[in-house]
């Protein structure tokens, strides 16, 4: 419920005349001559204006019988609860002209000034703002403006803020600086066809796809503890037809220094997770979000945090997660390929219906192949072939991958060379020298991840699509808005 409403109908109570500015639902008939009815919306409260000429004066009804839909207008007033008077006509009103979608009116106002802070077009596409099912999602990403004016649509990127905010006061208490590293960059790795290129001033240039060299140049720095969120950028030809795709999203990068064990940094990412779901889902102003998406976003479902018996986010190693696939679930799972996205969802659906696994939308998989991971992830010193390495699955998709990175220079010119995991790489090379100065410097012992936040709020709240946890998504297809 919007502060401001509330605030108002206490000031109504005790005869005190209130102003705000609110946006127009639909302009109702009056059953008099001379009067005229608002639906008014004020974010997520809706209310109706009583609106007489005797009070505002013939020329102001006039002009208020002129608005459209979606048009500010600033009201002065006396707020009540429907059911103190007998002025309005039922507690559900239609939007835009849709009596199907109509929405709950808890307050009216009895105006007694009004005026047109910004008349709307009157041609703008109409939508059922309770019935957001009823659109495409094309619909809606090329109408955003409106879209995100929906209640249960604007409530998800008001979630993304405090997903946000939540993660960064997680970090920030445990010691970790917040950096911003570059978004042109001029290294690649060979074999990755995904990055875009860009002419830079008589030479070329690429968008970044992660910070992640960046960030362990910060920990040779000393820095111990660092963390980033920004854009990133790959030329995913999968966003083409893929629901968790995108050219352009928005990622959570940490990387920090460990004493003894990589599942120091493992430990430390399950516990910001659990910090920020329990955040969403306790505190007042998240929780009352996340329930008007629920209650009016279909897909939508409430999100499970399940922990072991040790009070820890379940883990299962990668070789494991493969035998549960072939004996319990019925895949084919080849122990020598990575996870299709339906083995994801099997997995997430498995651990969410399961007693002793916790029962949890929230999980992670450990010691994947090296041959899977980056050219710089830390071999398992106990399991040949396996590297220190883990995914964290939410709500059956991959959100967040993370390794121990080498930090002995000499171990890492050697991995580079032999090419486990795609072709090899010349650390002679001219282009190579900035990132392994910083290991010739002496680098301590690390590890880090990177993890998608839309993603993370789609898995959160149960979204379909990737598009719809992002304000403006960018794919193959989509450049606008």
């Amino acid at each position: 419920m919007d502060k401001s409403i509330t605030n108002s109908a206490h000031h109504a109570w005790r005869a005190e005349e209130v102003t705000f500015d609110a946006r127009v639902n639909a302009v109702l008939k009056a059953e008099l001559s001379g009067q005229l009815r608002l639906a008014l919306r004020i974010q997520e409260t809706n209310l109706i204006a009583n609106i007489g000429a005797k009070a505002i004066g013939q020329g102001a009804l006039e002009k208020a019988q002129k608005l459209t839909p979606e048009s500010i207008v600033r009201v002065a007033g006396y707020v009540h609860l429907l059911g103190d008077k007998a002025q309005t006509n039922g507690d559900k009103v239609g939007v835009n002209g849709h009596e199907d979608a109509a929405i709950d009116v808890t307050y009216a106002i009895d105006v007694v000034d009004l005026a047109v802070i910004a008349q709307a077009s009157p041609s703008l596409p109409s939508f059922h703002r309770d019935e957001l099912s009823t659109l495409g999602l094309e619909e809606r990403l090329n109408n955003r403006i409106l879209d995100v004016r929906n209640a249960a649509t604007g409530a998800i990127f008001k979630l993304h803020s405090g997903m946000c905010q939540l993660i960064v006061e997680f970090l920030c208490s445990n010691g970790f600086h917040w950096i911003h590293t570059p978004r042109i960059i001029n290294v690649t790795i060979a074999g990755d066809s995904e990055y875009f290129r860009l002419p830079y001033f008589g030479g070329d240039a690429w968008l970044a796809q992660s910070s992640q060299h960046h960030k362990q140049m910060a920990l040779s720095m000393d820095l111990q503890r660092v963390f980033e969120i920004g854009p990133v950028f790959r030329a995913e030809t999968k966003s083409r037809s893929s629901a968790r795709h995108m050219t352009e999203f928005t990622v959570l990068d940490i990387a920090m220094v460990f004493q003894d064990d990589y599942h120091e940094v493992v430990e430390m990412i399950e516990s910001m997770l659990i910090f920020v779901f329990r955040g969403l889902q306790e505190r007042k102003q998240y929780r009352y979000l996340t329930e008007i998406v629920e209650r009016r976003y279909s897909p939508a479902r409430q999100f499970r945090v399940g922990l072991d018996e040790h009070g820890k986010v379940p883990r299962i190693g990668f070789m494991e997660a493969k035998r549960v696939l072939r004996e319990e679930l019925g895949f084919e799972a080849d122990d020598k390929k990575d996870f299709t996205e339906q083995e994801e969802a099997a997995l997430g659906r498995h651990f969410r219906t399961s007693t002793h696994l916790g029962q949890t939308d929230v999980f992670t998989i450990d010691q994947y192949p090296a041959s899977m991971r980056q050219f710089n992830s830390q071999e398992s010193a106990d399991h040949p072939g396996l590297s220190n390495t883990w995914d964290t699955i939410v709500g059956g998709r991959e959100i967040c991958s993370g390794s121990q990175r080498i930090n002995s220079y000499d171990e890492l010119c050697e991995a580079m060379r032999a090419g486990v995991c795609g072709p090899p790489l010349h650390p002679e090379s001219e282009k190579w020298q900035a990132y392994l100065t910083a290991f010739k410097a002496g680098m301590p012992r690390h590890g880090g991840c990177g993890l998608g936040v839309n993603r993370l709020l789609q898995a959160f709240l149960g979204l379909s699509d990737i598009r719809e946890a992002t304000l403006f998504p960018r794919d193959v297809y989509r450049l606008s808005p």
